[in-house]
């Protein structure tokens, strides 16, 4: 049976001009015109049997058209009748009956009503039924809940989790919008997956209040973890520098404004393959010996590289009476300081951590199978990775979240095609690492990396999740195969205009919502849901700490104060002192 049966006298009113996608409704009862609202759905009879059209009001208008010319000017106003008019943007199609199914609704159309079609409001019972049929978009475990909608309360909003990952997605909102609490709903969906697999790129620390055995809270190695030793076990990260590519290497070590720079990379290049073909001879990996590159994440002794730059660096040769300057002689000298000046910047310790602690074989695997290893996995770790970047350095930190999508991207490449198992990135903050204009080498290497996550991922199960409140500010091709929007309140002109082309030709006018959504209220269009809508987001269980300081009341309170000892103290030694 139908949950869309109506009487030709519901009707609003009847379908006076079609287009392609949008229709033309004439109302005729002018009560019937004030009910209706801007974005509201509406159901249209349809040329085939057991079909309903399926639209959303864009623009309603009221106006008065001249029929005849009236000669008396005092009965013109009784010669003006009112013609009220309703712009529909057609989404979809329900069908009575498909095959055993009943009441599908299908985001296409295969027909467009006739003139003169009947045209009814969706509203009350029938509403609430109809967003039950969209909430049953899917079945088990690819439901995803987000909230209720905002048409109807009474009606739980679900997306398709597989759709939602596979084809990427984009979460924007201005500050204050509820973007991380969006986002700390989805991950703990996630983490109640008896195998789930995320690694959240954790920019300010926001998500470290996540709780549950779904959670494993890492963070890059700051100077107090390094001057304690910590490690992995103490869910302390370091990533050193042999994981960089080549590139990357490049983009940190050399500066590129300089004349010999191209003479720089090609000899650190060749002292870092001499480098790592000593450490692989010295432990007997042939295999790995006979088929190795530059860019192969093998560790390799920085000693080593600088051992042989110095060499080059002040190299003697013989000449014609006596001994000259090498070709390289006093060339290499900035180059080498740079190397240095990295390797004793205590911010930078993660990257060049002591001996034992990062420098072996099998320390990559052990790495790997923390950020990779699903919550069923045998090393019983959390599915969801938090990791915090907090105390990564802004200007090399396009570089190292780079690295990290990098391993996990070539991890996900290099495995055997039935033994993916897929994982989800969320890109926190993604502006600050995948911006639209790279200003270094460092942000060119980041937006490469992700440009092909986004462009290849989904072929080898790495599915990304962009987050931002300047989507302004991303790279436009990231954002560009990112096939789900969730949209939250958007106050500039620029983020509303990187939207509105996400958005179908047929739904333009949804981007006037973007700076009138309320706090926690979205917009979500995309593969993952079957109707673009408004949606209202539930409250995660564990609230990311985001939350908006409260200037007038902290200044009213007698007793607030700042610790600004601790703040001070903090920055000398570049950890935070709680």
């Amino acid at each position: 049976m139908s949950i869309l049966d109506f009487a030709d006298q519901e009707a609003l009113g009847r379908v006076q001009s079609v287009d392609t996608a949008t229709v033309i409704v004439r109302v005729d009862d002018i009560d019937s015109l004030r009910a209706l609202q801007v974005n509201r759905l509406v159901a249209l009879q349809s040329s085939l049997a057991g079909h309903k059209l399926i639209g959303v009001i864009h623009k309603i208008t009221r106006t008065a058209l001249e029929q005849a010319k009236v000669a008396d000017l005092e009965r013109a106003e009784e010669a003006l009748p009112e013609v009220n008019l309703v712009r529909i943007a057609l989404i979809g199609t329900l069908i009575d009956r498909d095959g055993l199914h009943s009441n599908v609704f299908r985001r296409t159309l295969e027909t467009v009503p006739e003139i003169d079609a009947c045209c009814f409001a969706l509203e009350g019972e029938r509403l609430t039924r109809f967003m039950g049929v969209i909430s049953e978009v899917t079945a088990g475990s690819q439901r995803l809940s987000l909230g209720c909608y905002t048409l109807d309360p009474n009606a739980e909003a679900y997306v398709n989790g597989n759709r939602l990952f596979q084809r990427h997605a984009l979460v924007v909102g201005s500050t204050g919008s509820g973007k991380s609490w969006t986002t700390a709903r989805l991950l703990e969906q996630v983490a109640e997956l008896t195998s789930a697999n995320a690694i959240v790129f954790d920019m300010h620390g926001e998500y470290r209040s996540m709780a549950g055995n779904g959670f494993v809270h890492l963070r890059v190695a700051g100077p107090a973890d390094i001057e304690a030793g910590k490690g992995l076990s103490d869910g302390v990260l370091h990533l050193p520098y042999w994981l960089m590519s080549y590139e990357a290497l490049i983009s940190m070590f050399v500066d590129r404004t300089d004349v010999t720079a191209p003479n720089q990379a090609m000899l650190m290049s060749r002292a870092i393959v001499d480098a790592k073909t000593a450490f692989l001879t010295a432990g007997g990996h042939k295999d790995v010996l006979a088929n190795f590159t530059i860019d192969s994440p093998v560790p390799f002794a920085l000693d080593h590289v600088l051992a042989e730059l110095n060499r080059l660096n002040t190299e003697m040769v013989p000449g014609a009476r006596t001994e000259k300057q090498g070709d390289f002689h006093g060339k290499l000298s900035r180059l080498i300081q740079r190397f240095e000046g990295k390797r004793t910047d205590r911010r930078l310790g993660f990257l060049f951590p002591s001996a034992g602690v990062a420098d072996s074989y099998g320390w990559l695997e052990e790495v790997v199978t923390l950020l990779l290893g699903s919550s069923a996995a045998k090393d019983g770790h959390g599915g969801v990775k938090v990791v915090d970047f907090s105390e990564v350095p802004s200007d090399i930190l396009p570089l190292i979240v780079g690295m990290v999508g990098r391993m996990v991207f070539h991890v996900q490449q290099w495995s055997a095609q039935g033994a993916r198992h897929p994982v989800a990135l969320f890109c926190d903050e993604a502006h600050l690492y995948i911006p639209q204009d790279a200003s270094s080498g460092a942000a060119e290497n980041a937006i490469a990396i992700f440009e092909r996550i986004a462009k290849e991922g989904r072929k080898y199960g790495v599915g990304l999740v962009v987050i931002s409140q300047r989507p302004a500010e991303v790279n436009r091709t990231v954002v560009s195969q990112c096939n789900n929007l969730i949209a939250m309140r958007l106050t500039n002109g620029d983020d509303q205009t990187v939207v509105r082309r996400l958005l179908p030709d047929s739904l333009g006018g949804f981007g006037d919502l973007l700076p009138v959504l309320d706090t926690g209220e979205a917009l979500v269009v995309g593969d993952a849901i079957l109707l673009p809508t408004r949606i209202r987001i539930a409250k995660p269980r564990n609230e990311p700490l985001s939350g908006t300081i409260e200037f007038w009341d902290r200044w009213a309170d007698a007793k607030a104060a700042a610790a600004l000892d601790k703040a001070v103290e903090s920055w000398r030694r570049q950890t935070l002192m709680t």
